[in-house]
C-alpha cells in the first residue's frame, strides 16, 4: 500500500499542467479546434449519452513519458462541464472545477497508467445529451 501512495504521489509531482481561458467555444463541433499546439489526435472520438445521473465515463490508459491533451466536450452551456480523472482505485488525478472548468488538459504520466476519465454536469434535471472526449498527444 506504501509503494501505491508513493507512485501516486511520484505522479501527481511529475504531471505538467496547462491552462487557458475558458472562453474558449468547446461544443462537440468545434471540440478538435482545442486540440492544437502540438498536439495530434489519437485518432477517436469518444463519444457517450450522460447518464441518469449526469455523468458519462471514459477508460483510458495513458503511456509513461509521453505529454497528452484531454478535451471534454459538450454542446451543453447552461451547466459547467466537469472534467475529472481518476486512476482505477479511484483516487482523483485531476479535476477541472479548481481551474475554472477548463475544457482541457494538458499531462505527463512517468509511467503507464490505466484512468477513468468522467464528464458530468451539476444538476438534478437528466440532461439525456451527448458528450466528447478527445484525447491528443504531443508530437516529438
Amino acid at each position: 500500500m506504501k509503494l501505491f501512495l508513493y507512485k501516486i504521489l511520484i505522479l501527481i509531482v511529475t504531471l505538467t499542467i496547462n491552462f487557458s481561458a475558458n472562453a474558449q467555444d468547446n461544443s462537440t463541433t468545434n471540440c478538435v479546434n482545442l486540440l492544437n499546439e502540438g498536439y495530434v489526435s489519437d485518432g477517436q472520438e469518444y463519444i457517450a449519452k450522460l447518464a441518469e445521473n449526469n455523468v458519462a465515463k471514459f477508460y483510458c490508459t495513458f503511456y509513461g513519458g509521453s505529454q497528452y491533451r484531454i478535451i471534454a466536450c459538450s454542446d451543453i452551456t447552461k451547466y459547467p462541464l466537469i472534467l475529472s480523472i481518476y486512476d482505477t482505485e479511484k483516487n482523483l488525478l485531476f479535476c477541472n472545477k479548481e481551474y475554472e472548468y477548463t475544457p482541457y488538459w494538458n499531462f505527463r504520466f512517468t509511467s503507464t497508467i490505466d484512468c477513468i476519465v468522467e464528464i458530468e454536469f451539476d444538476t438534478e434535471k437528466w440532461l439525456k445529451e451527448e458528450v466528447k472526449l478527445l484525447i491528443g498527444f504531443k508530437e516529438k
